[in-house]
């Protein structure tokens, strides 16, 4: 097994086929790390990396988060380091969309794992159209804690003498989760508010922490509004909107309708997966005052 440090990568730029001049690039790529590692791992969006991250127990992973989980490109160095990893974490092929062909046409089957297909995971139907996949599981805490397992799990198989270390950081994992359900659970006791959502990214949380929407605008980050996403909006206190609405399509539908308005963030920072639930929980309360 290769010493080098984790490395957990989503970068925004193009995605073009290998070439010549690619194939050199990937022999002079080197790795980063200031310690000694025994994974290199690479994992799609920064939910998946901040799960990660507290499993390997350490500060020296290196993840550069797309903006967006929607329209993320790869640059030829993130290739590169996909090539180079020994795990690859993805959520699914419909969130991803350049996964698939990437993954297939490197030969990287053995060594990606699509999360939405672990045994046990929790994976919902888009609400407006039964046939698409609700891609944002990782709302959903449990889901977040499976795949806390399956990615030790994977970890202790490929690097069997850290394996003791990777368990022990799953289980501090598992109870810190289990205490930040707690605290939601208590924030949102009572909640009852009539809330719409502009963008369909938050039903995992909501049907775990046992809240729901009264309207649901849209489900499709590049659909147009059609006059019948907007029937009933006057009936809402609070509308959700999503930091990366670079048009500031929600918060403009909310002022013309003098609605509440609440910004909430499906990715988040690098203040780790429960800081992130603990957030959306923050904003759905303020949607509620």
């Amino acid at each position: 097994m290769r010493c080098a440090s984790n490395k957990l990568l989503l970068r925004s730029t193009k995605y073009q086929a290998p070439s010549t001049f690619f194939l050199k690039l990937f022999l002079l790529f080197t790795l980063l790390s200031n310690k000694a590692w025994s994974l290199d791992v690479v994992a799609s969006i920064n939910p998946v990396h901040q799960i990660i991250l507290a499993i390997a127990g350490d500060d020296h992973l290196i993840i550069k988060p797309s903006k967006s989980e929607h329209d993320y490109q790869l640059k030829k160095s993130d290739i590169s380091a996909l090539i180079k990893a020994d795990l690859i974490f993805y959520v699914d092929d419909s969130l991803e969309t350049k996964f698939p062909k990437l993954i297939k046409n490197f030969q990287l089957e053995k060594k990606s794992y699509q999360l939405s297909k672990i045994n046990g995971i929790k994976v919902l139907q888009n609400r407006k159209n039964e046939k698409k996949l609700d891609p944002h599981l990782w709302l959903d805490p449990e889901n977040g804690v499976k795949i806390a397992e399956f990615v030790t799990q994977k970890f202790c198989e490929t690097d069997e003498k850290n394996c003791q270390k990777y368990q022990n950081n799953f289980k501090k994992f598992r109870q810190e989760i289990f205490e930040v359900e707690k605290v939601i659970k208590s924030d949102l006791k009572g909640f009852d508010v009539d809330y719409a959502i502009y963008h369909d990214a938050y039903q995992y949380f909501e049907n775990f922490f046992a809240i729901k929407a009264q309207k649901i605008i849209s489900n499709d980050h590049n659909s147009q509004l059609k006059v019948s996403d907007l029937r009933d909006l006057e009936s809402v206190k609070c509308l959700v909107g999503e930091r990366m609405d670079e048009r500031s399509a929600a918060q403009k539908l909310a002022k013309n309708y003098q609605i509440k308005f609440v910004k909430l963030d499906v990715i988040g920072g690098d203040e780790g997966y429960g800081y992130l639930l603990r957030k959306i929980a923050q904003g759905f309360v303020e949607c509620g005052k």
